[in-house]
């Protein structure tokens, strides 16, 4: 019997809001515009790089191109985006037990597939996963299903025996999309919308706790 837990990045995973805030405050700079607090950058977070960009700048009233400006804040980010980004306690060891006890772990993010790619790798996570899906790729973005009917029908994993792991309403939509099981992951960046999550987990180890009984 295959089983599966699906992780989100930022806000699972990683504490990256360091590196996405100054990334976002040297996009806005380049435009004459004002650095923003980190709380407010971090409410735009969660629907992948060009909706962080547009909320971020919706608030300045300017005519700046989007697509220029996108494009700026993926260059600026992905040049370095392990700056200012570390892992949650207890990552490493949590990730360890899973994949000894022989559940498929994968992450889909809707960070940007390269960037995602370097902070696993440089984080010494990576080994972990037998997939990495982020923004860019071959499937549109979370909540909508398609990487996850993907993962189910590559690795032939029943729905009930998968479980997706995020902080925000995108991850927990994304469960509900594809009919999996979502655990809420509270120490993050969003919330939970208007799916209600099946599990809340109050720190990464508790993920493994969930998972095994349930």
């Amino acid at each position: 019997m295959n089983k599966a837990v699906i992780f989100d990045l930022d806000g699972t995973l990683i504490d990256s809001m360091g590196g996405i805030a100054d990334a976002v405050n040297e996009t806005r700079k380049l435009y004459n515009l004002p650095p923003q607090e980190k709380e407010l950058i971090k409410s735009f977070i969660g629907n992948g790089v060009r909706k962080l960009i547009e909320r971020s700048f919706a608030l300045d009233n300017s005519d700046i191109p989007l697509d220029d400006a996108v494009d700026a804040m993926v260059k600026i980010y992905g040049a370095d985006p392990v700056a200012g980004t570390f892992l949650y306690e207890g990552v490493k060891e949590t990730l360890t037990e899973l994949k000894k006890n022989n559940w498929l772990l994968a992450v889909v993010s809707n960070k940007p597939q390269t960037a995602s790619e370097k902070i696993l790798t440089a984080l010494d996570i990576r080994k972990f996963f037998a997939e990495n899906i982020g923004g860019g790729g071959n499937f549109p973005l979370k909540p909508a299903p398609d990487a996850m009917n993907h993962l189910l029908e590559k690795y032939h994993i029943r729905k009930e025996n998968c479980f997706v792991a995020g902080d925000n309403y995108t991850d927990i939509d994304f469960a509900a999309n594809s009919g999996t099981k979502s655990i809420f992951c509270s120490w993050g960046f969003g919330y939970v919308g208007n799916n209600p999550a099946t599990f809340t987990a109050k720190n990464f180890p508790e993920i493994r706790k969930i998972v095994s009984e349930n």
